[in-house]
């Protein structure tokens, strides 16, 4: 039987307790090396910082220890509960609300939240995010790699992600949204352990991995081909078009 709408399953149920998040805003070692490789270049102390989804609370904790001053937007209210007992500034206001309201960012971060936006969320949201932005402002977003067989296992891993992703489709909607892209790569990775053997194991996979990916690409004649399960795109919003904002 053909279920009626009231009755469709709501795929945020019990999310929480799904992702094993606990509120505890503490990243742990692994997390805070991934997050220092993947904003290197990208200063935080002193600048105002905003964070899509934030979860667990992981990336808010360690960009307030990079001396940032950071605030975040979450659907989850248990969530938003243990950002307020831990001192965050945090909502679950919409981006709309929020460009309406008159807050502006240095930094805007979205982790495993563009695959959960429709089509017309994705168009709409990232000009949004270009309304909060300050003129020269960045945009992170990581999301699994539509464009390789390996992103499947995130992709498909869970039942509230609504788009596949891939720098093509990036590419597309910061032109629309008129956003500058710095670059749409593999997320960084770093090893579990920081002991010279695995880093030098790390490194190494690291390398065949490239190798891979750069034969691949030439085989099927293309610029670049990352095959990583995710992508990460950093987008600037250009200081020359700040006077173009509706």
């Amino acid at each position: 039987m053909t279920a009626r709408p009231s009755d469709q399953i709501d795929p945020y149920a019990n999310y929480a307790q799904w992702k094993q998040w606990a509120g505890t805003f503490a990243p742990r070692d692994k997390e805070s090396r991934y997050f220092a490789a993947e904003l290197d270049g990208i200063p935080l102390r002193d600048r105002h910082v905003l964070e899509i989804g934030f979860g667990n609370g992981a990336f808010m904790a360690w960009a307030r220890g990079q001396g940032a001053d950071v605030a975040g937007i979450e659907i989850n209210e248990a969530m938003l509960e243990a950002a307020h007992r831990h001192g965050f500034e945090a909502s679950s206001a919409s981006l709309d609300e929020l460009a309406e309201s008159g807050p502006r960012y240095d930094v805007i971060v979205a982790f495993d939240v563009l695959e959960h936006w429709n089509t017309e969320e994705l168009v709409r949201n990232f000009g949004l995010v270009r309304r909060l932005l300050h003129d020269g402002g960045i945009f992170l977003a990581r999301f699994p790699n539509g464009q390789s067989p390996y992103g499947r296992v995130f992709q498909h891993g869970d039942f509230s992600h609504q788009s596949t992703l891939s720098s093509y489709k990036i590419e597309y909607l910061a032109t629309t949204s008129r956003l500058e892209v710095v670059r749409v790569a593999n997320a960084r990775r770093v090893g579990a352990h920081t002991d010279p053997l695995s880093t030098l194991r790390h490194r190494w996979l690291a390398w065949c991995r490239r190798r891979i990916e750069r034969k691949f690409a030439r085989l099927y004649g293309l610029p670049r081909l990352p095959l990583d399960p995710n992508l990460v795109a950093v987008l600037r919003k250009p200081r020359d078009l700040s006077t173009q904002d509706g």
